[in-house]
């Protein structure tokens, strides 16, 4: 009886470090990565697809700052030149469960004495936001998407500017929360 005693103490001591590895490999494994911007900049930036899951995106990601835009437009606005400046993304951009700490901008507009500059995105191909959470300030006004575009059961803490967005295609919306509200304007 001794020996029994022993054995199933020996064996609840297996099983109890068995259940202890077991939920530190679950836990590495459905640990939340944290990924810069700036690397998300840099992919975009040397034409790979970005395809993320399960992340945390730290820094303010504004792909505005994208190298080499091209001067697509110039114009007359109030005594000014206006020249708008666009960066095409023609690979899959797709973010699944991840969590933007910070800003999210594709536009900016920029002046001095003499002109204005606008900087704007156009994505070529298609773009998902499924089950994301925007923490902070998002931009896209002005930005084109060409593909399918998917905002799904995202949520967005603060008012995002979706102003004269270009759609070839009417975007997936379905279960997105706009705590503070929303500011759209589709062309």
């Amino acid at each position: 009886t001794n020996s029994n005693y022993k054995e199933g103490k020996k064996m609840k001591n297996i099983v109890l470090i068995l259940t202890v590895i077991a939920a530190s490999v679950l836990g590495i494994l459905g640990q939340n990565k944290t990924i810069s911007a700036a690397e998300i900049i840099d992919q975009i930036s040397a034409g790979k697809a970005v395809v993320i899951e399960n992340a945390t995106i730290v820094g303010d990601l504004d792909l505005t700052y994208l190298p080499n835009p091209v001067n697509d437009a110039v114009y007359p606005e109030n005594g000014k030149t206006a020249k708008v400046f666009s960066n095409k993304i023609s690979q899959e951009i797709s973010f699944k469960n991840v969590k933007f700490a910070d800003k999210f901008n594709l536009f900016r507009k920029e002046s001095d004495a003499k002109e204005i500059r606008e900087y704007r995105i156009n994505f070529e191909k298609s773009v998902a936001f499924e089950n994301c959470i925007f923490e902070k300030e998002v931009n896209f006004e002005l930005t084109n998407f060409d593909g399918e575009t998917s905002f799904g059961n995202s949520i967005f803490k603060q008012k995002p500017l979706l102003i004269r967005v270009g759609l070839e295609k009417i975007p997936n919306l379905e279960g997105t929360t706009f705590e503070q509200g929303s500011v759209f304007q589709f062309t």
